[in-house]
């Protein structure tokens, strides 16, 4: 985040924060390599230091973690108790501070080639064969050329069809429903989550209107789904 761009951010209350971290630690805990955010929380009484892991809404209650020695270190923090909130290692998420005038930008090394990704299909649908016992046709739907944002989009909905359809292939309903019936998978990026079948053709679309916030939680996207079949 360069200094113009941290002039943009709001003022936040620390509830606001504390989801907005939370957020970030639900995507990052999908990663590879997760990246979670650095915090230092002060409340009434002491401080605590770490890597935000959860926070919980109904216990009112956040877990921070890290490693000394090899030895883990684990803190829980009564939110009611929090008096300020010190943020870090979060630089690529500056758009949650904001108030949507900080757009999201990927990493350059997140975007991948038009050829990435059709590499990337190719080895889910081989992947989903070997599950489900029967080939698909896995196919990204776009108009012209894909822009940056568009591929790095589109590389999260692959992951999250990976996800989804091997759960599929794990309940032999779902399975058995979802082989009987469908063909080929189309996927486009678009302003809501909906799934629309014609014949043995389903074509999903991911909202991104706000990015990967609004994208479908795996457990959501096979309902709609199973929900045509």
């Amino acid at each position: 985040m360069d200094f113009k761009t941290m002039l943009q951010l709001p003022v936040l209350d620390t509830k606001t924060v504390i989801n907005v971290l939370q957020e970030i630690a639900d995507i990052e805990r999908n990663e590879e390599r997760p990246q979670m955010p650095q915090v230092s929380i002060t409340t009434s009484s002491s401080s605590a230091n770490g890597f935000f892991v959860n926070y919980d809404s109904d216990k009112h209650t956040i877990l921070l973690c890290d490693m000394y020695d090899r030895k883990a270190q684990f803190q829980y923090i009564e939110v009611h108790s929090v008096a300020s909130i010190t943020v870090s290692n979060i630089n690529k998420y500056s758009y949650l501070l904001s108030d949507g005038n900080i757009p999201f930008v990927p990493e350059d090394d997140e975007i991948p080639t038009v050829l990435q990704l059709k590499k990337d299909i190719k080895a889910l649908e081989e992947e989903v064969k070997a599950n489900l016992e029967k080939g698909f046709s896995i196919a990204f739907n776009y108009n012209g050329t894909p822009e940056a944002i568009d591929k790095f989009y589109a590389s999260k909905v692959i992951k999250l069809l990976q996800k989804t359809l091997s759960n599929i292939a794990a309940d032999n309903l779902a399975k058995t429903a979802f082989t009987d019936t469908i063909t080929t998978v189309n996927f486009c990026l678009g302003l809501e989550n909906k799934t629309v079948q014609e014949k043995e053709v389903i074509t999903i679309t991911i909202d991104t209107s706000k990015g990967l916030k609004s994208f479908p939680k795996e457990k959501q996207l096979q309902e709609q789904i199973e929900k045509g079949l």
